[in-house]
């Protein structure tokens, strides 16, 4: 059974999921007062911090180090919201926090990190935010990428809530992706019958370079492998080898 630390919990969304899978709560991080009182509520045996910016030191007191498996949670969007000011996904002071939560990913030992955002992350900043994104992943040795913008609608929510997820993860994922599925099958069933276009692409994008260089070409090779439809509609599985 794997392990999980939920940053930036919130009420626990991420976490009650993870729960529901299988997995362990073994640690949350959420700045809200008010969340916090939900959080303690459902979860009142796991320790709880306040800060991502110093929850490394946190686990260090809590002996997390090597016991993650898993590090997830949706660092804020306000910067990169298409109703924002859109002053970018790593420009942002508030979305600086990704950094943050990429470190403790690191220093915990975690193989896999969920992320969430919304869906202008693949178009903020002519699409450089986003491989900006994959690229630090990648440098962080989560080299094999998956991302999909998913609609609560067809998860029995009654709302639409569009998301885009991204798991990087350290070891090879391609034979067992989780969100890529091979073109041709059939998507989502839109709310007017129309029948929606697939698009996400079973083979990888392989970019064989350093991670560094991704930034700058990622748009360009995602729109030449027809991975990414357009800034609402958007699917892949990247490697970086």
């Amino acid at each position: 059974m794997s392990t999980f630390v939920s940053l930036f919990a919130g009420v626990g969304g991420f976490d009650l999921g993870l729960e529901r899978s299988g997995h362990t709560c073994v640690g949350q991080v959420e700045i809200d007062k008010h969340a916090q009182k939900i959080l303690k509520k459902h979860w009142p045996h796991v320790p709880l911090h306040d800060d991502v910016t110093t929850a490394v030191e946190w686990a260090k007191e809590i002996d997390l180090i090597g016991k993650v498996d898993i590090v997830c949670g949706g660092f804020p969007c306000q910067d990169v919201s298409v109703a924002g000011k859109r002053a970018g996904a790593v420009s942002g002071t508030r979305s600086g926090l990704f950094y943050d939560a990429i470190r403790f990913s690191q220093e915990v030992g975690a193989k896999t990190i969920i992320l969430e955002n919304v869906p202008g992350l693949l178009s903020s900043n002519q699409g450089r935010d986003f491989g900006t994104v994959l690229t630090t992943l990648a440098d962080s040795g989560y080299r094999h990428i998956e991302w999909r913008i998913l609609d609560s609608q067809y998860f029995g929510v009654p709302q639409r809530r569009r998301r885009i997820f991204v798991v990087g993860s350290v070891t090879d994922r391609s034979a067992s992706p989780i969100f890529v599925e091979p073109k041709g099958l059939r998507g989502d069933t839109a709310p007017s019958g129309k029948k929606r276009k697939v698009f996400a692409y079973a083979t990888p994008i392989s970019l064989r370079k350093d991670g560094r260089d991704v930034a700058s070409t990622l748009p360009a090779q995602l729109y030449h492998h027809g991975t990414i439809v357009n800034q609402d509609l958007g699917a892949g599985h990247l490697v970086l080898e």
